[in-house]
């Protein structure tokens, strides 16, 4: 990446250096500036940082087939104050007909001029690429942290999403950002038993030829994992912010996490023929109607081991993983011939068994669009509550393309069940 630079003239002090990822001193910098920003917060947690430099890298994250991006640091007098990354994910664009950058990352000290200076040089660097909007905190796709909290502040952070300091979404808003939609977090409490219904369902389905595959080894998943990719690009194909996979970014996805994953909590339906029911499943061959993916919470063991899995860090990970009491929610998916069918009821009853066996209390749903209230309506029949909300902030960058930004994507982000902003705003507290 070429090396620029821009000086914000309030703040003559203030330095926005566009890093060069290939220069290693630098992209240090840049990972692990959060550390040193978050060092007193209990509720931050570091990222595995021995997949974290993969991320950033061209020739390692084949991501960068069909996207582009730049990081830039803030400094005041030789210190490090401030970071942020942006991209442009062609794909996407391609997809929906805009012209849409994306920021991410975006970290710094409580000052509105920092925030402001990271954020300009982004939209600097899209607009000399001819977009139209910007929107974030996005990652490259869906399988990236994204959204900024703003509720919840006093929880600590899952696997797979964003801590930041409650000033920042009030800093993205005073630089001209608004917001675009929110995600909702539930936590559920798991009961001691499944609805009877759940359980009635799975009984229908099973006579139906439904196969539940269930794992107690990591070697056996193996098998699985094409038709994880498979399912889930297929899932989520109609949701806005996700990207198909390519089986190279697939298998990427699959072998920085499936290493501290636990096999009990992954499991596949398969449908075959109801007469051949109680043969083996051949994931090659049998026709595969979805999985679900979930964890217990490993946060703990990461914030211990300070992010490293090596040479000590894993059985600190693998200890929290023992003791926890929550189960964090992943990946689920279900192909389209098979939907609305309560395969979601079949899983369920499973997961609850084995999280009871293990002494789990209760679950983090993850991150759901807050117009997906069909999901939301499952929840309803747990005791739940939404208790962490992340938001997507949007702006425009030339005259009239908002409208058109808002107006290519009106299929996906369902802005009439969108909430005012105004509603959800614990941050200005």
């Amino acid at each position: 990446m070429a090396r620029e630079s821009a000086t914000d003239e309030a703040t003559s002090k203030t330095e926005i250096n566009q890093v060069d990822v290939r220069n290693k001193r630098e992209l240090r910098e840049f990972i692990y500036y959060p550390a040193e920003l978050y060092r007193d917060v209990p509720q931050w947690v570091p990222p595995l940082y021995d997949t974290e430099w993969e991320y950033y890298h061209p020739d390692k994250n084949p991501v960068f087939e069909h996207s582009e991006a730049a990081l830039w640091l803030a400094r005041r007098d030789g210190e490090t104050i401030g970071r942020i990354m942006g991209i442009i994910q062609h794909r996407m664009n391609e997809r929906f007909g805009t012209k849409n950058a994306r920021f991410a990352l975006l970290d710094c000290i409580e000052d509105l001029e920092v925030a402001h200076g990271l954020l300009n040089s982004v939209e600097e660097w899209a607009s000399e690429r001819g977009m139209e909007t910007i929107t974030g905190p996005h990652g490259f796709s869906d399988s990236d942290p994204e959204g900024m909290l703003i509720k919840g502040y006093d929880q600590r952070a899952t696997i797979a999403s964003y801590y930041n300091h409650p000033y920042l979404p009030r800093f993205v808003e005073a630089c001209g950002y608004t917001k675009d939609f929110d995600y909702r977090v539930f936590r559920i409490e798991i009961p001691a038993e499944p609805p009877q219904i759940y359980a009635k369902i799975k009984r229908r389905l099973e006579r139906q030829g439904f196969v539940l595959v269930e794992f107690s080894k990591t070697r056996h998943i193996k098998p699985h994992l094409d038709n994880f990719v498979k399912i889930l690009n297929e899932t989520f194909e109609s949701v806005y912010g996700y990207v198909e996979m390519t089986p190279e970014e697939g298998r990427k996805l699959i072998k920085d996490y499936l290493r501290i994953m636990d096999p009990h909590f992954i499991k596949f339906i398969y449908k075959i023929d109801p007469a051949e029911v109680g043969r083996p499943i051949d994931p090659d061959a049998d026709e595969v109607a979805g999985f679900l993916v979930g964890m217990p919470d490993i946060t703990e063991g990461i914030q211990k081991a300070q992010g490293k899995l090596l040479p000590f860090g894993i059985f600190k990970i693998f200890k929290a993983r023992r003791t926890t009491k929550q189960l964090d929610l992943f990946f689920a998916g279900v192909t389209e011939k098979y939907r609305n069918r309560g395969l979601s009821a079949m899983f369920a009853v499973t997961f609850i068994r084995d999280a009871n066996e293990l002494g789990l209390e209760y679950i983090d749903a993850h991150q759901e669009l807050e117009f997906n209230h069909k999901v939301h309506d499952e929840w309803s029949r747990f005791e739940s509550r939404e208790y962490k909300r992340l938001r997507v902030f949007a702006k425009e960058l030339t005259p009239g393309g908002l409208e058109r930004y808002k107006q290519a994507t009106a299929e996906v982000i369902l802005r009439d069940r969108i909430a005012p902003p105004e509603e959800h705003q614990e941050y200005r507290l």
